[in-house]
C-alpha cells in the first residue's frame, strides 16, 4: 500500500512539473498562477502545495530535468568524419532542447528573480550549451562541410540561437498559431538550417536537403 501511494505521489509530481514546463513556455513563469498549474494537472491547490510550496521549488526541480536533458544531448559523439546528416541531427537535437525549455533562455531574468539560487547554474549551463554548439560548428568547418571565419561562426551561432529560442513565439504572434505541433518544430529547424546555407560547401549542403523549401 505504501509503495502504491509513493508511486502516485511521484506521478503527480511529474505531471505538475510537465504542466509547469508547458505553461512557463507559453506565458513565462511570472505570469502563471498556482491555480492555473493545479487546473492544468487536474488537482486542487492543496495537493499542489503538498509537492511544491513555492514556485522557486518548481523552477529548481525543472532545472534539474533541463540539466539532465542538456547533458544527454551534449554527450553525442561529433567524430562524424564529414557526415552532414549526423551533424544535422546533432544540431536539431540542440535546437529542439532550446524549444522544449525555452523559458529558461527567454525569461532568464525572471527565473533568476523567482529562484535566485539558479542564477549561477543557469548561466553556467547556457555557457556550456553554447560551447557545445560552437564545438559542432568548428567540427563542421574541420570536416569540410562549412567555410566560415571564426567571426562568421560566432554570428551564425548567435543567429541560430535567437531563431531557435523565439521561433514558437514568432508563430504565435505573427501567424496566430496557438497549438504548436511537431511539424511546426520541424519548420523551425529547417529555418535555422537555412542560416547555414551561405557558409556550406557542396558536401555540407546535405545538411539542409530534407528541409530545403525547394527539395523534392
Amino acid at each position: 500500500m505504501a509503495k502504491d501511494a509513493s508511486a502516485g505521489r511521484g506521478n503527480t509530481r511529474g505531471r505538475i512539473l510537465e504542466a509547469c514546463r508547458l505553461l512557463f513556455n507559453e506565458r513565462g513563469p511570472t505570469d502563471v498562477t498556482t491555480a492555473q498549474i493545479a487546473a492544468a494537472v487536474g488537482i486542487n491547490e492543496g495537493n499542489l502545495y503538498y509537492h511544491f510550496q513555492r514556485k522557486e521549488q518548481m523552477l529548481e526541480a525543472l532545472f534539474d530535468l533541463f540539466e539532465q536533458a542538456l547533458r544527454v544531448v551534449a554527450a553525442a559523439d561529433l567524430a562524424y568524419a564529414g557526415d552532414a546528416p549526423r551533424y544535422r541531427d546533432y544540431l536539431g537535437g540542440w535546437f529542439g532542447l532550446i524549444w522544449d525549455w525555452r523559458f529558461f533562455y527567454r525569461d532568464a531574468g525572471r527565473v533568476s528573480r523567482l529562484a535566485p539560487g539558479l542564477r549561477p547554474r543557469l548561466k553556467a549551463l547556457s555557457d556550456e550549451g553554447e560551447a557545445q554548439i560552437r564545438r559542432a560548428l568548428v567540427g563542421m568547418r574541420e570536416a569540410g562541410l562549412m567555410q566560415a571565419t571564426a567571426e562568421q561562426t560566432e554570428r551564425l551561432l548567435v543567429n541560430a540561437w535567437i531563431v531557435s529560442t523565439y521561433w514558437i513565439d514568432y508563430l504565435r504572434s505573427r501567424h496566430g498559431i496557438a497549438d504548436v505541433k511537431r511539424e511546426h518544430i520541424d519548420q523551425g529547424i529547417r529555418q535555422v538550417l537555412e542560416l547555414f546555407v551561405p557558409y556550406l560547401t557542396p558536401r555540407g549542403l546535405e545538411l539542409t536537403l530534407p528541409g530545403r523549401p525547394d527539395a523534392a
